[in-house]
């Protein structure tokens, strides 16, 4: 392929002048682009009807004509006239420039999309038949609205609807059907996202048949997917889930401001921009305003201008600080999670004094129950309601969220918050009572009323309700300004912390942002096969006091689940194994070494432990190795086919691949993780996270059109400062891959790595043992668990006269067979098996049999750290059986 590309460039050379690079990126970018838009002629033809009409009839700036207006729009009076042809004809009009300019982009980005899938002609039908499907959705559920005397979706009943947008968005997630998993799921969650928030926060008719559209097209893009449309197809990576409650609180973050940009908005949440902006209206101010109503706009009267100056910077606070959470989630910061739900939760208890105030109004009071149900009492019940769900969204998938930010930085983020409200409120308190504010304010509670409102939108008691009157210029300038300068504070120190990467490791003591670069220095000393797996979130970590040597594990209940053995010095393994020890009994805990080879064996049966096999590792002397004879053939049919089909091995790291690449690889991962009934599994098994990291090798099997059809990625071992071997790590490989694209990408490592490496690892299969109950992949004969590690006989704590082992191997065995159809480990261990590895044998090493059950617990919370209490039921379950 070089030598291609080399070719190519000396005969430009000798034929004329060599063409600059940027201007052959700019000739493929306009290639690209000429493509595209020969592929989606009706979308094209669309767009130039679409601007075409608005130009002819002068609709640009205000809409179309009065005369036009049974032409360019659809309702249900025009309809009932026989005008049935106004629902094809309104797609061609909007109602100003800004309508237009949104309207050509939907047209040009999601109908195009849309077309690409689709095809012309399904495209064509599902935008029209999209169209007649969302406006039949709107007139039934407004005419149900005027039924039942809803003041908000009843009035809209004759409402004129003008716009394409309930069409593009019917035909755009009807697409979704054929898309990837990863892009299925991110366009439906924006455009479902978008269209309930355009209801709830601006409600005009129009966001709410663009409502109905997108559910058409949603149930059209299942109806697409066929059997391939079942519920556990949207099962996704702990990865992408995170990205979709990110893209969710993001989406609603804006809400407020949208509806301050938006002339009169309707929704059920446009009061929320009150709540934010104003102070909430006394008591006193409601039974003026609204005790003899029932419309909901009596909120926005009598409300005094409290919050100085700058009081709409405190409107964008929420949506600030949000935004920045939203960003930290994307990155899985529990530190994120927690403000973004703080934030959630204090809007719905705004929203819930609202109710309480409606609910105390003797008007609201004394009204039968279907009065009630049109008044303003039910218009407020959404802004409690969507908060709400927002925040049981996102504590329900808290697992998720698994980086924990340094104690150190969550120390000094409260100080430099809580200090500055101190300095603040204090400054503010002493100028108040300098001006007598003591008598003048009705005492502290006048204060409180006072510092509240500088910071919060709370409401103000009726006994308060003549406050921040005659002030003199200090205390005015610190109640206008004081909030502002807090908050200012308060968004830029939590964004320094969620951006600075200032985490850790959870643990509640001795515990720095740098205690992972210590762990990965350390393990560039010495190490195990899988020590690299330690510098994973959520690990924690033990030192020994010279920061020589250190342990990675996850606590769980009270058990020390260790991740491999000590690394650091080999010399010092054993000494830093004996610490860990001592520290954990010091703090009653229950060690627990997982996944260790013999090497400790000695020193741990000294001391009382005892130890079961849970998995073997596979080793490859990939300088001897050669794929010649019978038992290759396997693996030399895959490099044939790869050569015949123009698939390469592609090596980088994963920050080093361009972005299309990055894309494919999320792509692969969501489309094998959709296929589980469980979430993604963690602690020994690694996701796509893990292959952004410098030292990680990763190989793609990339065909000739630059498509991915498979990915593997190699974690580097270290003994005594040298890199010594790869261990084999992310396995996933796209469901239309060709066959054998697995033994392609680990006979293409053989072949990269033997240039640097002895040996190369592929990891052990977990939980996989065969039929006869040993271990998957052969026997240990000649390896760890024979002669000296038997003890010189069979009467060792490990040879059977203890029933502990033989019943924690049952438990393991049990939960392998379970998972094995939803993970195939066993059938990983038989693929291994392919490469005639050697094996060496991992071992559980424990100390008191009474503690197996608290180390079984321990090691299913750390696979699956995103179990559901559902499934946990469910595997438990298949235990039990």
């Amino acid at each position: 392929m070089s030598q291609a590309k080399t070719g190519s460039t000396r005969t430009a050379a000798a034929t004329g002048p060599e063409i600059p690079p940027w201007q052959g990126v700019w000739r493929q970018g306009l290639r690209r682009t000429l493509a595209h838009f020969r592929a989606v002629p009706f979308t094209l033809a669309v767009l130039a009807v679409f601007l075409g009409v608005g130009a002819v009839t002068g609709s640009f700036l205000s809409g179309p004509p009065g005369a036009l207006l049974p032409i360019a729009s659809v309702n249900a009076s025009g309809l009932k006239a026989g005008h049935w042809w106004s629902l094809f004809t309104s797609l061609f009009f909007a109602t100003n420039l800004l309508a237009y300019l949104a309207a050509s982009l939907m047209i040009l980005l999601l109908l195009g999309l849309a077309e690409r899938h689709l095809g012309t002609l399904r495209t064509a039908v599902f935008y029209f038949v999209g169209q007649f499907a969302a406006v039949t959705v709107f007139l039934l559920v407004t005419q149900l609205a005027r039924y039942i005397g809803d003041g908000w979706l009843g009035p809209m009943v004759n409402a004129r609807l003008i716009g394409p947008y309930a069409a593009v968005l019917a035909v755009a997630l009807a697409a979704s059907g054929l898309l990837p998993t990863l892009w299925q799921r991110r366009l439906r969650t924006a455009g479902l996202s978008a269209s309930l928030l355009l209801v709830l926060y601006v409600g005009h008719p129009e966001t709410v048949v663009g409502l109905a559209g997108a559910l058409a097209g949603l149930a059209a893009g299942w109806w697409i997917q066929g059997d391939r449309g079942t519920l556990h197809r949207h099962r996704s990576t702990g990865r992408e889930t995170r990205n979709l409650l990110a893209l969710t609180v993001a989406i609603f973050a804006v809400g407020p401001i949208l509806t301050a940009a938006v002339s009169s908005p309707t929704g059920p949440l446009a009061l929320l921009r009150d709540v934010v902006l104003n102070p909430l209206p006394t008591l006193g101010q409601l039974e003026e305003n609204c005790g003899g109503t029932v419309d909901v706009s009596c909120l926005e009267a009598g409300r005094a201008g409290l919050a100085g100056p700058l009081g709409l910077a405190l409107a964008v606070v929420p949506v600030v600080l949000l935004l920045i959470c939203a960003d930290g989630m994307r990155q899985g910061r529990r530190l994120a999670l927690r403000i973004a739900i703080i934030v959630q939760l204090g809007v719905t208890a705004l929203a819930a004094v609202y109710l309480a105030l409606f609910a105390r109004i003797p008007h609201y009071a004394s009204q039968p129950h279907t009065a009630v149900m049109g008044s303003g009492f039910v218009r407020v019940l959404p802004l409690v309601a969507v908060p709400l769900l927002l925040v049981v969204l996102l504590w329900l998938n808290r697992r998720q969220f698994r980086v924990e930010t340094a104690p150190r930085a969550r120390r000094i983020l409260g100080l430099v918050v809580g200090g500055t409200w101190l300095v603040l409120a204090g400054a503010y308190s002493v100028a108040w009572l300098a001006a007598g504010g003591m008598d003048r304010d009705g005492g502290v509670l006048g204060l409180a009323a006072e510092l509240a409102r500088q910071y919060l939108p709370l409401p103000i008691p009726g006994a308060y309700s003549r406050l921040f009157q005659n002030r003199n210029a200090v205390e005015s300038f610190l109640f206008a300004y004081a909030g502002i300068i807090f908050w200012g504070v308060a968004l830029a120190a939590v964004w320094l912390v969620l951006r600075r990467r200032l985490h850790g490791t959870g643990h509640s003591t001795d515990v720095g942002s740098g205690d992972r670069d210590t762990a990965r220095d350390l393990i560039r000393q010495g190490g195990d096969s899988l020590s690299w797996m330690a510098l994973w979130e959520p690990n924690k970590y033990w030192f020994t006091p010279d920061r020589r040597g250190g342990v990675a594990y996850q606590q769980h209940g009270n058990v020390a689940l260790t991740l491999a053995g000590p690394f650091g010095s080999a010399a010092l393994h054993e000494e830093t194994a004996a610490g860990f020890m001592r520290y954990c009994a010091e703090h009653a805990l229950i060690p627990c070494f997982y996944s260790c080879t013999a090497g400790l064996w000695p020193m741990l049966r000294a001391r009382g432990f005892r130890r079961v096999a849970v998995a073997q590792e596979t080793r490859l002397a990939v300088r001897e190795l050669e794929f010649k004879g019978k038992e290759w053939q396997n693996v030399r049919t895959a490099l044939n086919r790869a050569a015949k089909t123009g698939v390469q091995a592609v090596w980088g790291r994963y920050s080093e691949f361009p972005a299309p690449l990055r894309t494919q690889l999320s792509e692969v991962s969501e489309e094998w993780a959709a296929q589980k009934h469980v979430p993604e599994m963690g602690f020994t098994l690694g996701s796509i996270d893990e292959l952004d990291d410098d030292e990680v090798l990763c190989c793609l099997a990339v065909d000739a059109s630059g498509r991915v059809q498979g990915v593997t990625s190699w974690l580097p071992v270290y003994a005594g400062g040298q890199l010594v071997s790869w261990t084999l790590d992310f396995m996933r490989r796209r469901g239309d891959a060709f066959p054998g694209v697995m033994e392609f990408l680990i006979a293409s490592a053989v072949l990269e790595l033997k240039r640097t490496v002895e040996v190369i690892s592929l990891s052990g299969s977990p939980l996989a043992k065969d039929r006869d109950g040993d271990i998957a992949g052969g026997s240990d004969s000649g390896g760890d668990s024979g002669g000296s590690d038997a003890g010189g006989g069979s009467g060792g704590s490990d040879a059977g006269s203890d029933s502990g082992p033989e019943g924690l191997a049952g438990i393991l065995d049990v939960v392998g067979r379970a998972l094995e159809p939803v993970y195939g480990f066993r059938s990983l261990a038989t693929f291994k098996s392919r490469f005639k590895p050697d094996y060496r044998t991992l071992y559980l090493y424990y100390q008191d049999p009474l503690q197996l059950p608290a180390m079984g617990r321990a090691l299913s919370r750390a696979y699956l750290p995103g179990l559901s209490v559902r499934q946990s039921a469910r595997l438990l379950r298949t235990l039990v059986r």
